[in-house]
């Protein structure tokens, strides 16, 4: 059942409306108070927020300052570093142009040197077979001039024969005198019984006169004979003593030719120590070229390593550049930031203040990534110049390596060649001495020779004689002849004058006996004269025959002449290109000195470079680390502007 509220009367209805209207508005004040108060509350702490917020922002910006300066010093302690990579990357490139310039020099005099050792070893090749040549061509001399030596000893012997011979010839000339003496004797006899005989001893006389005559004629015929031999006998003499001196003179020589051969024997010997110094010497500059060539190969590898290192370094300062750049601009929107927060603490318009911070913030934000990025590359080039600060030290180490052992191949070469031009020299002088030697025996051979065709023209002068000889001995025959006729005659007058040519035919018997006996000594003669002809004929063609030999030897020595005169010319280009050799050599190493103090150089700035671009990458790292602070800072910043703007 519904129950219904009793109306009140007017009176009161007034009186509860007056105090319902009162009420009412007390509500309503209290409710304003309270919105008020909530309002003010809201406020309150909206501010207070507002005022924790900046002072976040405040903490937040001062640390992204203190995060901007250290990444600016971080900057400008790169720029230090790279300024100081950059000049050693400069230095390093100027020292591998200097090391690149002074291995040029030394390539180029190894390739010298190896076209003077290859030149010299094919010379002394010739020098040495020419040596060995000459050699055996005086061997062959020697024994050419010992065989002349050997025939003009037995042509010495067989001259011997001929005086023996002419001795024999003589004694039968005497013998022939005799006869011719005894037969005058007996002629003067028969003139003596031809006048005892009287008229019957006429014809008598007229034999016996005849056979005087005759008897002079023989015994004039035998002093001609006598005076010949003499003069065989004192040409034979000369002719001995002609052989006998070119026999001499040749064994002089053969002894001089025996000393030249040792000398050239030895020359050989010593030509083949030179031929091995000189192969060394060839293998020396064949190792430098090779390591000249491989050293430059390390000079161009630094080159490009600095050049890269300088590549980089211009990157880096262009990237610290453009971080100064980024920082200024950071370090003004920092302080930006800096003043907005302070005036943020402050401001009644926050959601205005909240925006321009927020805008700021994004403006930091693409700063600080634009820093970021600038580092990473800043990072990648560091870790691209410490690559080639490695390389640079590998290489410096291996160019060191190399230029040790070019000094060592150029010391050798030097060494070699000085060794070498050592005994070249002394080879020199002692061919020089064998040369006027060899001129020395030429000339004596040609002595020998010229005396061995005067004994031949004195042997043939001998011929001559003996023909003279034979034709005394064949007017000696024919008075023979006839003395035995007026004999026979004288017998027949004596047996004519019977009693009275008693002691006639006593003489004619005589007369008759001496001539046959004076013609088997002419017979003798002839036989002798005939052997004298043999001899000299055979002594005239071994004294012919040695003369040409002699002579033959002469033209011989002059290609021997030719030959140590081809030698002395190969000795002197092998001297003057040893004297090239060392003086290249000697200026190799000056240039490895030079190279050496470049690879120094370059192993000195590349440990710089590896420690400058560990402290930079050290400083880069602690750069990229401050500037991911940085965006950690400003997206911190970012946040409580959002923040703000969501109040």
């Amino acid at each position: 059942m519904e129950k219904r509220l009793a109306k009140p009367s007017s009176d009161k209805w007034e009186k509860l409306s007056h105090e319902s209207v009162s009420s009412s508005d007390e509500m309503e004040r209290k409710r304003e108070f309270a919105r008020k108060q909530a309002k003010d509350k809201v406020r309150a702490r909206t501010l207070a927020k507002q005022q924790q917020l900046a002072e976040r922002i405040a903490v937040a910006t001062e640390q992204m300052a203190s995060g901007i300066e250290e990444a600016s010093s971080a900057a400008e302690e790169l720029a230090a570093t790279m300024q100081q990579i950059s000049s050693g990357a400069s230095e390093a490139a100027s020292a591998a142009e200097e090391s690149r310039a002074a291995i040029n020099q030394v390539d180029k005099a190894s390739l010298i040197a190896d076209k003077n050792a290859k030149e010299s070893l094919e010379r002394a090749k010739v020098a040495k077979e020419l040596i060995e040549n000459t050699s055996k061509d005086i061997e062959l001399m020697i024994k050419g001039i010992k065989e002349s030596a050997e025939t003009n000893s037995e042509s010495v012997k067989l001259i011997g024969e001929l005086e023996r011979q002419s001795n024999e010839v003589g004694e039968i000339v005497q013998a022939v005198v005799r006869i011719a003496d005894q037969t005058n004797l007996l002629a003067l006899n028969a003139a003596i019984e031809a006048a005892r005989a009287g008229e019957h001893g006429k014809g008598f006389a007229v034999v016996a006169d005849e056979v005087r005559n005759l008897a002079e004629t023989s015994e004039k015929s035998a002093t001609n004979i006598r005076a010949l031999v003499n003069e065989i006998q004192s040409n034979v003499k000369v002719v001995v003593v002609d052989i006998e001196n070119a026999g001499k003179v040749a064994n002089d020589e053969v002894e001089k030719a025996v000393r030249t051969t040792e000398d050239l024997i030895k020359i050989n010997e010593e030509f083949v120590i030179v031929m091995s110094g000189i192969a060394e010497i060839s293998q020396n500059a064949s190792d430098a070229n090779k390591g000249a060539l491989e050293f430059l190969a390390i000079a161009e590898t630094i080159a490009a390593a600095s050049e890269e290192q300088s590549s980089a370094s211009e990157e880096v300062e262009k990237a610290i550049q453009m971080q100064n750049k980024a920082f200024n601009e950071l370090n003004a929107g920092a302080s930006d930031l800096s003043q907005m927060a302070e005036d943020l603490k402050s401001s009644t318009e926050a959601q205005k203040s909240s925006e321009s911070l927020a805008a700021a913030s994004e403006e930091l934000s693409a700063n600080v990534e634009e820093g970021t990025a600038t580092a990473g590359e800043i990072l990648n080039a560091m870790q691209q110049i410490s690559a080639g600060a490695l390389l640079q030290a590998e290489s410096a180490e291996k160019g060191s390596l190399f230029a040790e052992k070019l000094s060592v191949a150029s010391t050798q070469m030097s060494e070699r060649a000085g060794f070498s031009a050592d005994i070249v020299t002394k080879l020199q002088k002692l061919l020089a001495d064998n040369k006027i030697s060899i001129d020395s025996m030429i000339s004596g051979i040609g002595d020998s020779a010229k005396i061995s065709m005067g004994a031949a023209k004195n042997i043939k002068s001998l011929e001559e004689t003996t023909l003279r000889i034979d034709k005394i001995v064949d007017a000696i025959v024919n008075v023979t002849i006839q003395t035995n006729m007026l004999a026979i005659n004288g017998s027949i007058e004596a047996a004519r004058a019977g009693e009275f040519g008693r002691g006639f035919s006593v003489v004619a018997g005589d007369i008759r006996a001496l001539a046959n006996e004076s013609a088997e000594n002419a017979d003798k003669i002839k036989d002798l004269v005939r052997a004298i002809q043999n001899q000299i004929q055979r002594v005239s063609a071994d004294t012919d025959a040695s003369s040409k030999s002699s002579f033959a030897e002469v033209e011989k020595s002059k290609k021997t002449t030719e030959n140590l005169n081809i030698i002395e010319e190969n000795m002197l280009k092998i001297l003057t290109g040893a004297d090239e050799i060392q003086k290249g050599a000697e200026e190799s190493q000056v240039a490895l000195v030079q190279a050496s103090k470049g690879v120094d150089q370059i192993a000195t700035a590349a440990q710089e470079a590896s420690s400058g671009a560990e402290q930079a990458a050290t400083a880069a790292s602690q750069q990229s680390k401050g500037m991911q602070e940085l965006a950690e800072a400003i997206e911190e910043i970012s946040g409580l502007a959002d923040e703000l703007q969501n109040m």
